[in-house]
C-alpha cells in the first residue's frame, strides 16, 4: 500500500470494523536533505526518508492511540489491534470530542522542492560570513536541511485535508574563544522558504553572533538588587511564555485547577501595551496549520489583547472539560507585536538591570515564581551596557513581571514560525557573589 489516501481509508474502514465508534488518522511521508558541520567544518551530508501512520480511535467513550512507521498492511492491522486494546484498557471519558463537520482541502505551504546546490551554497556562505565577521565565533555545530513532507489527515466523520509543505531550517549552536578563554554556548535558528538572501541577515543571527563574541572576559556580579531584566526573545520564552503557557492557560493547568489565571479570562493580567497571538497562518509563518489535531479547521487567536486575558490555549478536550472555548489553533506559532523603543533607546532608560540572552533554571511554580541563572548576560548601568557577566542569578514572579513591564522593543525576532521582541521587566531580583 503506498498511495497515502488508500492506506488512510483502509484504516478508517478496518478501526471501524474492529469496533471503533470513531478514528482519525494521519499518514504521512517524509523527506530531509541535510548538511552537518562539526568544529566549523563540513562533517555530513545525507537524505533521509521516513514515513509514519498516527492513529487515534474512540471506543464506548475510551481513547486509544497508536504510532507506526510502516506502511504494509500487515503492520498497519497490528496497529490499529493495538489501537482499539488501548481504548479498551483506558477510563471512559465524555469530553472527548472530535469535528464531524465533512471537509475536503488540498493545499500546499512552503517550499516543497528542495535546491539542493542553493542550500548548499548558503550553508558555506554563513560558515564564511561568521569567520570573516565574528572570527572570535566557533561554530560547534550547524544543521542545515530542507524538509518535506505529503500527508493525509482522514477521520471517520467525512474530513480528509491533504497538505504538502517544505522548508529550509538553519540550526546553529556556537561559543566565542581567544585563547584559553571561552563563553557559554548560544544557539540561533531560522526557518525560511527561500534562500534569497544571505542567512547572517535573517531572524537576528546577526546580532546574536556579535553578542556572544563580546562575552570573553565577563566580571562577577557583586551583591544582590532589585532591578530591571532585558530579556532576549530566547530568554523571554524560556522564563515568561513557557510559563504562560505552560502554568496559567493549559489543557493540564485548567483541568487540574492549578491555574492561578482560572478565573480572570477577560481581566487585565498583563500591562496594557502587550498582546500575544498565536498564529495558524501568516506572512511570517513558514509553515503553517490548516486544521488542528481534533479535525477542526484552524484560525489565529488572541490570547492576551491589550493586556487582557481573552482566551485560553484548549484542545477541545480541554474546552469540555473545563466549560471554556476551545483555541482557534494549536500550532504554536508566537506572535507579539514589536514597541515602539529601539534596543539603545531602552538601555538608555535603564539604570540598573541586566541583559539575558539565555535562562538556565527549573520549572517555575504553578504560581508563576522562578529563579535560575541568566546565562549569557550583560550588566546595564546608568543607561549603557557596561560588560559580560559570569553566571548571575534572576528571580522573580511571572504574573508580577507581566504588569510591570518597562518597554517592548521594535526589534523583533522573526524565525519563520514566530514574532517576539525584546521585553524590559522591572522588579526582577539580580544575585551575584
Amino acid at each position: 500500500m503506498n498511495n497515502l489516501e488508500n492506506l488512510a481509508e483502509y484504516i478508517i474502514v478496518e478501526a471501524k470494523a474492529q469496533g471503533a465508534d470513531y478514528v482519525h488518522c494521519v499518514v504521512r511521508e517524509s523527506e530531509k536533505r541535510e548538511f552537518n558541520v562539526d568544529g566549523g567544518r563540513f562533517s555530513l551530508m545525507r537524505t533521509l526518508f521516513d514515513r509514519d501512520v498516527a492513529i487515534t480511535v474512540l471506543k464506548d467513550q475510551r481513547k486509544g492511540s497508536v504510532h507506526v512507521n510502516r506502511f504494509d498492511e500487515g503492520a498497519i492491522y497490528d496497529a490499529i489491534a493495538e489501537c482499539i486494546a488501548a481504548s479498551e484498557s483506558g477510563e471512559p471519558d465524555p469530553a472527548w470530542q472530535f469535528c464531524d463537520e465533512p471537509a475536503e482541502l488540498t493545499y500546499v505551504q512552503g517550499t516543497p522542492v528542495c535546491d539542493t546546490e542553493k542550500l548548499f551554497f548558503r550553508t558555506k556562505e554563513l560558515l564564511e560570513d561568521i569567520r570573516e565577521r565574528h572570527p572570535k565565533i566557533l561554530v560547534e555545530q550547524m544543521i542545515t536541511s530542507h524538509d518535506t513532507y505529503r500527508s493525509v489527515y482522514l477521520n471517520s466523520n467525512g474530513i480528509m485535508y491533504h497538505p504538502t509543505a517544505g522548508a529550509y531550517s538553519f540550526s546553529l549552536m556556537y561559543s566565542g574563544h581567544d585563547g584559553e578563554k571561552s563563553t557559554s554556548f548560544f544557539g540561533s535558528d531560522v526557518t525560511v522558504a527561500k534562500l534569497d538572501k544571505p542567512v547572517i541577515e535573517c531572524a537576528l543571527i546577526e546580532r546574536e553572533l556579535s553578542e556572544i563574541e563580546k562575552q570573553l572576559d565577563p566580571v562577577p556580579l557583586e551583591g544582590k538588587f532589585t532591578g530591571t531584566v532585558l530579556l532576549a526573545p530566547a530568554a523571554l520564552s524560556e522564563i515568561v511564555l513557557g510559563t504562560v503557557f505552560g502554568n496559567f492557560v493549559s489543557d493540564s493547568s485548567l483541568i487540574e485547577g492549578t491555574s492561578i489565571w482560572k478565573d480572570k479570562l477577560g481581566e487585565q493580567v498583563a500591562d496594557e501595551r502587550l498582546t500575544v497571538t498565536l498564529k495558524a497562518e501568516g506572512e511570517d509563518v513558514v509553515i503553517g496549520q490548516k486544521v488542528t489535531g481534533e479535525g477542526y479547521p484552524a484560525e489565529s487567536f488572541d490570547l492576551i489583547r491589550d493586556g487582557k486575558l481573552v482566551s485560553f490555549d484548549l484542545s477541545q478536550y480541554g474546552a469540555n472539560k473545563t466549560g471554556q472555548k476551545r483555541a482557534g489553533c494549536s500550532a504554536g506559532n508566537v506572535f507579539i507585536p514589536a514597541g515602539e523603543q529601539s534596543m539603545d533607546e531602552i538601555i538608555k532608560g535603564i539604570e540598573k538591570g541586566v541583559l539575558v540572552m539565555r535562562f538556565s533554571g527549573g520549572e517555575p511554580a504553578p504560581s508563576g515564581e522562578y529563579s535560575g541563572v541568566a546565562k549569557n548576560s550583560f550588566l546595564i548601568e546608568n543607561g549603557a551596557v557596561t560588560h559580560a557577566l559570569t553566571e548571575t542569578m534572576i528571580s522573580g514572579c511571572v504574573p508580577d513581571m507581566l504588569n510591570n513591564i518597562r518597554a517592548i522593543s521594535s526589534d523583533v525576532l522573526k524565525d519563520g514560525s514566530n514574532s517576539i521582541p525584546y521585553i524590559a521587566f522591572d522588579g526582577v531580583t539580580i544575585s551575584g557573589k
